[in-house]
């Protein structure tokens, strides 16, 4: 039965990260079954959304029935144990490992207390999504960047089997710590003399929480550069988003126009594959607001279809040495054509109508950019700026 309970498991979840289903936001269901995902989320982000209310009974009953969630519902803990047994005589090959998963823990829960949980897309329902997620056509290389978690977990456990759920996995780490809360609160007699905090806490998880903590105030002061990537819609501050990212892949498997994109390097180290949108080939949709229901963290808010609309997500610039219009003298109004947004206004020059931004109006969706017809470069591109509410076209 149990072995029947997993293999349904991972089919399920297999099916929720490709988002074959007509209603895309189930996918952040079964992600929010992580409470590293929820409630790392939530301490991060000091505010509660109603997918804790997932993540808080796995802990809960991780209190009485240690690791039950890994034994049962994990996908990626069953494969890796099928892969395992492949190599029956390494089994105990990590068994000198030390507990990195403890002090990932310990690393992630004090950066979320400062505001960023730090390798949270360690996940193992994180890096399962992203696997599954990234596989779209036409396929990228920064989609197969976002897609080697997993097969690297595979890889490890033929190598030495059950390493991973024993010694490296932050959400197994998190089980044994609601066990080892039982065990605190029914223990008799004084505490062990080698151990240190309570709880069973040693020296270095304490340190790591601490380093955790430090390294997020860190990262939210240099995680921001000059020229961020342009984010999705509803993402948090920059110093707050990077940090926040699980990387599984969700809202790139949900954006119906192939706009999102994991990030190779445009925001530094502390973006590495977090969503960004590239309008090489299409534009933000205004009457889209897909990838703002699936992210488990909170780092991409949900957002209404209206308060969409009047989210500024950058600020289009035109390069007039490049416009068609103000360089060479001929009639050009692509981009006025194609805004949604009435961002684009006009002014007269020599005879000639030629494009200017209106930037309260403009919401960076890169209607313009795309259908610009300047060549090799754009005339109008688009630029990320902080995300902020634009002038309703009502007013």
């Amino acid at each position: 039965m149990r072995r029947g309970i997993r293999i349904l498991s991972f089919a399920v979840a297999a099916t929720l990260a490709l988002q074959v289903l007509p209603w895309r936001a189930a996918a952040r269901g079964f992600l929010g079954l992580s409470p590293l995902l929820g409630l790392g989320g939530a301490l991060a982000a000091r505010a509660a959304t109603p997918w804790l209310l997932l993540g808080v009974p796995v802990l809960a009953l991780a209190f009485f029935r240690s690791r039950w969630f890994c034994r049962y519902l994990c996908p990626t803990g069953f494969a890796a144990e099928l892969v395992g047994r492949l190599n029956p005589r390494a089994r105990r090959r990590f068994a000198s490992w030390p507990n990195v998963g403890r002090v990932l823990l310990a690393i992630l829960l004090g950066g979320a207390a400062c505001g960023v949980p730090l390798f949270v897309w360690l996940d193992p329902l994180a890096l399962f999504n992203g696997f599954f997620a990234a596989w779209r056509v036409p396929l990228a290389a920064s989609s197969v960047a976002l897609a080697a978690g997993f097969p690297l977990i595979l890889l490890l456990s033929a190598f030495a089997p059950n390493a991973w759920c024993q010694k490296l996995c932050p959400l197994g780490a998190a089980q044994d710590l609601a066990a080892r809360l039982r065990r605190a609160a029914t223990q008799r007699g004084p505490a062990a003399p080698d151990k240190t905090f309570g709880l069973d806490l040693s020296r270095r998880e304490f340190l790591g929480a601490a380093a955790g903590g430090a390294a997020a105030l860190a990262l939210r002061r240099t995680a921001a550069g000059k020229h961020p990537p342009i984010r999705p819609p509803g993402a948090r501050p920059e110093d707050q988003f990077a940090g926040l990212c699980a990387r599984c892949g969700a809202c790139i498997r949900a954006c119906p126009y192939g706009i999102l994109k994991p990030d190779l390097g445009a925001g530094g180290v502390a973006g590495l594959l977090a969503p960004k949108i590239d309008y090489a080939k299409a534009h933000c949709f205004e009457y889209c607001n897909e990838c703002t229901k699936v992210c488990p963290t909170g780092a991409i808010e949900r957002l209404a279809l209206d308060a969409k609309r009047n989210r500024a997500i950058g600020l289009a610039e035109i390069d007039r040495g490049k416009c068609i219009a103000w360089e060479y003298g001929q009639y050009c109004m692509v981009c006025h054509e194609f805004c949604p947004y009435l961002a684009i206004d006009s002014v007269e020059r020599n005879g000639v109508e030629c494009p200017t931004v209106k930037p309260d109006m403009c919401r960076g969706c890169g209607a313009c950019q795309v259908n610009c017809p300047a060549l090799p470069d754009k005339a109008i591109v688009v630029k990320s700026i902080p995300q902020r509410a634009a002038r309703p076209l009502e007013a």
